[in-house]
């Protein structure tokens, strides 16, 4: 009888834990989806700011409901999460380009609300006297206290004090060739480099499934024969994020096989685009597996061993 409890006891947590995965998902989506829709606004000015800054404040609080185990288990899950970092950052990157601060005057109003937006209990829709008190934190950082001192080392004579050395100032000289020769320095943005990085690595990725389908008389190849790297943990999670960029591009399908097992192929640029044209939407996929799963592979996956090669 006691056997039977805790076995109802452990589907009662799976379901719970399985309910509660799927709720943060769909709360993250719809933060993504709020992101889209300020970005697709258009608007640039605070407005936008505040809007990114109540999405993140969601985010922090969706990630802090989840200990640090159960994130590395659910990798969809911190997916999501990094792509609402991501978003947020590229449109308060956008902001701080185009916002010129200068032309930004003080409104007493705005200040105002926005100090009782942040002192206020948000159960209570008035500010109460007793709020205030919660500036106080606050206060004392931003109007330092300076140290008292009764006393001074030393002492020196006003009469005679020491003049600072003024230093010369060394020119030099430029050719005229120089000076017609000299260039620009180019403006590389860091998300520039980052999205030319992940771009290099999906394309590698599809290299390497091209071949191995080809190899196999172009039937659709195993996933986890692909995605594999027995030597780390990290890589093997590493390759199937990557590998969802290439589904989402429709360079890649996946599906199951009569065993249930996950299959993959590349999609040739002919029906990619008979696909587009026909106003079909390709659909991201983020795949889990566990340290204990992958612990069970013994044979090296194709992308590892083409990293293997290829680094020789």
């Amino acid at each position: 009888m006691e056997e039977m409890d805790v076995d109802e006891s452990n589907k009662e947590n799976g379901t719970v834990r399985r309910s509660k995965r799927a709720y943060t998902k769909s709360m993250y989506r719809d933060l993504l989806h709020r992101l889209e829709d300020i970005e697709t606004s258009g608007d640039i000015g605070l407005q936008t700011i505040n809007g990114v800054k109540k999405v993140l404040k969601k985010a922090d609080k969706l990630d802090n409901e989840w200990k640090i185990e159960d994130r590395v288990a659910r990798a969809d899950v911190t997916c999501l999460d990094v792509s609402v970092l991501a978003s947020s950052s590229s449109i308060l990157k956008k902001c701080l380009r185009t916002v010129d601060i200068s032309m930004c005057t003080y409104d007493a109003n705005e200040f105002s609300q926005g100090i009782i937006d942040n002192v206020k209990n948000e159960n209570n829709e008035d500010i109460l006297p007793g709020d205030l008190l919660n500036l106080m934190d606050i206060t004392r950082s931003t109007i330092p206290a300076l140290s008292y001192y009764t006393y001074i080392y030393g002492s020196y004579d006003l009469d005679n004090l020491p003049q600072p050395k003024v230093r010369k100032e060394r020119v030099k000289q430029q050719s005229q060739k120089e000076k017609l020769q000299k260039k620009e320095p180019e403006k590389v943005t860091n998300r520039t480099k980052e999205e030319e990085s992940i771009e290099d690595i999906v394309n590698v990725l599809f290299k390497v499934l091209n071949k191995e389908f080809i190899k196999n008389k172009e039937e659709p190849i195993k996933y986890y024969d692909y995605i594999i790297d027995t030597d780390d943990f990290s890589n093997t999670v590493e390759n199937m994020f990557y590998f969802a960029f290439l589904v989402r591009d429709g360079k890649a399908s996946i599906d199951l096989d009569s065993k249930g097992e996950p299959i993959i192929k590349p999609i040739k640029d002919n029906v990619l685009i008979k696909f587009r044209d026909e106003n079909g939407v390709n659909s991201q996929i983020v795949s889990i597996i566990t340290k204990d799963r992958w612990q069970r592979f013994q044979k090296p996956g194709y992308l590892q061993k083409y990293k293997k090669t290829s680094s020789k």
